[in-house]
């Protein structure tokens, strides 16, 4: 069974420049920085730090906002946000598929065994289709 969900990506200007992934789940909210950009090709693993998600995000998404997380204080900016099928979920993956204008396509999120035993939950996003 597959649902629609939505998503939202900001780009996060602090002193370590990232980018903020929202994926809104039902009612449930899951938030990652991304340190680096976002796979735009097949193969390219980024590292993706699961993060509290700030729950003004997705209703605050078009306004500049100047924010403070883990990576420092910044201004933040819409770079992306629609709609994604859930095509596998489990506690450490998630496949989905989403229809964005910058982030479009198949994506795997989920935690290798090195990022279990790190004090932050480290997962991986990998555009695979």
């Amino acid at each position: 069974m597959s649902a629609t969900n939505n998503f939202l990506i900001q780009k996060h200007d602090t002193p370590h420049p990232h980018y903020d992934l929202y994926l809104q789940i039902g009612e449930e909210l899951k938030s990652w920085i991304i340190p680096n950009n976002i796979p735009s090709v097949r193969k390219k693993i980024k590292i993706a730090i699961e993060s509290e998600p700030a729950q003004h995000a997705i209703s605050d998404a078009k306004s500049k906002k100047v924010i403070e997380d883990a990576y420092g204080k910044g201004k933040t900016k819409l770079w992306d946000q629609g709609e994604f099928d859930i095509v596998t979920q489990w506690k450490t993956k998630l496949i989905l598929k989403a229809q964005g204008k910058e982030l479009n396509g198949t994506y795997l999120l989920h935690i290798p065994n090195w990022g279990r035993w790190t004090k932050k939950r480290l997962w991986t996003l990998e555009k695979i289709r």
